[in-house]
């Protein structure tokens, strides 16, 4: 199952980590993506969603998981 993914979210390639956590600079309506990797590295990647995982942050894993008191 392929994720929606938006302008603004971080992401990381599927069989390239050694490229780091990337930023969605622009997604175009064939399903192009335009990541800028760690550093300067801007790639566009046709079908995108194929190669790419939303990478989510800690703090939001945290957030969601933390039990409320009643």
């Amino acid at each position: 199952m392929k994720a929606n993914l938006y302008k603004g979210e971080n992401v990381r390639h599927k069989a390239k980590a050694e490229w780091g956590i990337g930023r969605i600079t622009d997604v175009d309506t064939c399903g192009t993506i335009k990541v800028i990797f760690e550093g300067t590295r801007e790639l566009s990647i046709a079908q995108g969603a194929k190669f790419l995982t939303k990478v989510v942050a800690k703090e939001n894993i945290n957030a969601a998981t933390k039990k409320q008191d009643p």
